[in-house]
């Protein structure tokens, strides 16, 4: 029965592991109950990065002239194709305005990958008081996705923007700080000399891990509006995904150990 046990909690923290790394957004025929309400304090590439990043956005560009000479300076829409402007006017082309897009649903959950990893993490925490703060940061992993996700029905506009930016990297912390906690309390559950192999590849693993994802994050916030950079994003991402299967074939060369660790401390009611 404890061997049963243990299989579960390792298979939920893999599949968690995985949940948490990869994201498939799908756009729902839902919209949100009201439009985006574009802000002039800042410039629209930042309202739009956020926006897309997290909830999905459309938007429309503008030129603007960026010349020298402030007495010529013109602004043209992109659908203008006939506007005259000067011979000696520099275009630029920026965001205009920003609109929320139909709500999007990453079909491999965050919030089931937290999940996961929080029930394993109570489950493993007789065998290190580590797991027991795993479990901590899988809860507040939990409570920020749900709140990042709710914004967007309660606020509006620049403070959407900033608030959702602040509880993104807040959330980006908590992903990174669990796994990386549930990863040292399996590590030190294989202490032997005989998994140290296991455990020094084990880290490097994980630590290429926490790159990739912050990588992953930065790429498509930024790749909102850059196509070439979101295709990049998925190369990394499935870069981030084969990390993480070579991360549990390391742990599963040390499972008889591991399996062995959690056995013991049940059986000792430590």
């Amino acid at each position: 029965m404890e061997k049963l046990k243990f299989k579960l909690y390792f298979i939920f923290l893999a599949i968690g592991f995985v949940l948490l790394a990869l994201d498939v957004d799908v756009r729902t025929n839902m919209a949100y109950p009201h439009p985006y309400s574009n802000s002039e304090d800042v410039i629209g590439e930042f309202q739009f990065y956020n926006i897309s990043s997290n909830y999905g956005a459309k938007c429309t560009y503008k030129f603007i002239d960026t010349s020298a000479s402030k007495n010529d300076a013109k602004e043209t829409s992109i659908q203008s194709e006939t506007a005259k402007v000067s011979t000696d006017a520099t275009q630029t082309k920026v965001i205009d305005k920003v609109f929320f897009d139909n709500i999007h649903i990453d079909i491999f959950n965050d919030l089931i990958g937290f999940v996961l990893i929080f029930i394993a993490c109570i489950g493993l925490r007789k065998c290190n008081t580590v797991f027991s703060f795993a479990s901590l940061c899988a809860f507040c992993g939990l409570f920020l996705h749900i709140i990042l996700k709710s914004l967007p029905f309660i606020f509006n506009g620049l403070f959407l923007c900033n608030i959702s930016m602040v509880l993104g990297i807040a959330y980006l912390g908590s992903i990174i700080l669990t796994t990386f906690l549930f990863t040292r309390g399996l590590f030190s559950m294989c202490s032997d000399v005989c998994c140290r192999d296991e455990r020094k590849w084990g880290k490097i693993a994980w630590f290429i891990s926490m790159v990739l994802q912050i990588l992953v994050t930065f790429v498509f916030w930024i790749g909102s509006d850059f196509g070439a950079l979101k295709k990049l994003g998925y190369v990394t991402e499935a870069f981030l995904v084969f990390d993480i299967i070579m991360l549990w074939f390391i742990l599963k060369r040390a499972y008889i150990y591991l399996e062995r660790a959690y056995i013991n401390s049940a059986s000792t009611g430590k």
